[in-house]
């Protein structure tokens, strides 16, 4: 790792990176902050596609693709570590041990994506949203950070919206109704989910279905996994 040629970058809230520019391809770990990723387009909307929380790697998985226009949009204020994409590929093919490690976090990913759609796809609009709220605290949980009901989400009902294909005023009003259902109480930037099982019954929620057997290892609970 002392080989990689690392920066320390600082990004301001809505701050965008291209992160892919003339060839030039990096990946960023996010050390603090939110952050999402978006393709370059002309139209309405961020047309956010992913999001990211502290710990992880941002364009890993693009990273392996040609000419891909991405945007990176901090969410919040944001520290991140640049790796040259190119450093790194050199690394995973020396160590076998960093080699799994970016493999289990591509995968990861792509089953959180994939599970995101096929709520998108199976479910009303406030399940949706609930769905989303229990893949956010599962991931901050399997990161280590939070231990209880309550997480910060210091994301907009925009973004939110952006992720789950609907309006930012669709998203307040499936927040109101989990919250008047005392399923979850909502502050300005953070969520308390109040009835975690329930949530899990009326979504089908199930934790394995993106960490698989890891959850146990690193003390995260399987949500799901009795339903």
């Amino acid at each position: 790792m002392a080989n990689l040629d690392i920066k320390t970058l600082e990004l301001k809230k809505n701050q965008k990176l291209y992160t892919a520019l003339e060839g030039r391809v990096d990946v960023y770990w996010i050390k603090e902050g939110w952050a999402s990723l978006s393709h370059s387009a002309d139209r309405r909307g961020q047309d956010i596609y992913n999001l990211f929380t502290p710990g992880d790697l941002v364009g890993m998985r693009e990273s392996y693709f040609v000419n891909q226009d991405i945007v990176l949009i901090a969410l919040t204020s944001c520290t991140l570590v640049k790796i040259p994409a190119s450093q790194l590929h050199d690394l995973i093919k020396a160590e076998e041990d960093v080699e799994r490690a970016i493999l289990a976090f591509i995968l990861f990913n792509d089953n959180i994506i994939i599970e995101r759609l096929r709520s998108c796809t199976h479910h009303k609009a406030e399940e949706r949203v609930a769905h989303f709220l229990l893949e956010v605290f599962t991931r901050l949980k399997f990161q280590g950070l939070v231990s209880e009901q309550a997480y910060p989400l210091p994301i907009t009902q925009e973004v939110i919206g952006e992720l789950l294909g609907m309006t930012s005023v669709h998203v307040s009003r499936c927040m109101n109704a989990l919250e008047q259902k005392k399923l979850i109480r909502k502050t300005r930037n953070s969520v308390n989910l109040l009835q975690i099982d329930q949530m899990v019954a009326m979504t089908g929620f199930d934790s394995r279905l993106i960490y698989g057997h890891v959850t146990r290892e690193a003390g995260v609970s399987d949500l799901g996994a009795s339903h």
